[in-house]
């Protein structure tokens, strides 16, 4: 594999691919993704649990492992050195090398929604500079693939973000009354304040799965996405970050910030993900102290 290149990638010539496409480290994270969606077909799909807790305190399934153990065989075949940070095994080096990458990696992201046959999961996979802060903006490249599609969403840092050749754009909205807004509300009763602001929205959905959440912003489909239970963990949202950012979307925590350095795999988070700053902005006013 050639080092990481950040050159300008985001303008595909005249009637021809975005050269995104041609460069080795996109062509292996989409090999990556359809790697992983044919391994967890051939698995069971159920609530059967596999083994013991994850990191998070979790119970993985079948199909959690097989996706990681495919994942983790492939990355080592193709980089020959990294450090993967997972869902199901934590921090893990491969490789006697010195790492130049770090992979964060949720191979099944909304396991949930997959386990009862709902269409919102996905493969999660950021790559970050290994040694580097574990932070959104340390990303530099990500691909959010759901299970039931052939084509991943695919953002290089610089890159733009895409589909295929399709370029991904937020939308403009900028006003929560013309909004459609996801919430997360999984083991979450919501105060007062987010009832309110979900109330003014244009409409409301809840999908369990934050990588495909925030991935919708970025395409458009979605104007924002908010989580504030305080339970949100890097793997499932760092790739769809950077892939909102390259769409021109914005990703802040309640106060209106960026988000900061993680501690590690565990590290949970509050976000909002929003099309424009303006949304944001209002959602941030909305919700006030917070109160979460």
């Amino acid at each position: 594999m050639r080092p990481l290149r950040l050159r300008d990638l985001s303008q595909p010539p005249e009637g021809g691919p975005p050269p995104i496409l041609s460069d080795p480290m996109a062509s292996t994270l989409l090999r990556l993704h359809a790697a992983v969606r044919e391994a967890v077909a051939r698995a069971p799909a159920d609530d059967r649990p596999a083994g013991g807790p994850n990191p998070k305190g979790d119970i993985p399934r079948r199909f959690d492992l097989v996706a990681e153990e495919l994942a983790r065989d492939f990355l080592a075949r193709e980089f020959g050195d990294g450090i993967i940070l997972s869902e199901e095994s934590g921090e893990s080096h491969f490789g006697s090398g010195e790492p130049r990458h770090l992979f964060l990696l949720d191979p099944v992201d909304g396991s949930d929604n997959h386990a009862r046959g709902l269409p919102l999961s996905s493969v999660s996979v950021a790559i970050l500079p290994a040694g580097g802060p574990l932070a959104p903006g340390a990303v530099l490249w990500a691909i959010v693939g759901g299970l039931e599609e052939d084509v991943p969403l695919l953002a290089g840092r610089g890159s733009g973000a895409w589909r295929g050749e399709e370029r991904l754009r937020s939308s403009d909205v900028r006003q929560v009354e013309k909004a459609f807004l996801s919430c997360e509300l999984n083991h979450f009763s919501p105060p007062p304040a987010l009832g309110s602001l979900l109330g003014r929205a244009r409409a409301v959905r809840s999908f369990g799965c934050a990588s495909r959440a925030i991935a919708l912003v970025a395409s458009g489909a979605l104007d924002a996405h908010i989580d504030v239970r305080g339970r949100l963990t890097p793997e499932s949202f760092y790739a769809a970050a950077l892939i909102l950012e390259e769409a021109g979307g914005c990703l802040v925590d309640p106060a209106g910030k960026p988000l900061g350095k993680a501690e590690g795999i565990t590290h949970r988070s509050r976000l909002i993900a929003a099309a424009t700053p303006a949304l944001a902005r209002e959602i941030v006013e909305a919700l006030g102290d917070g109160s979460f």
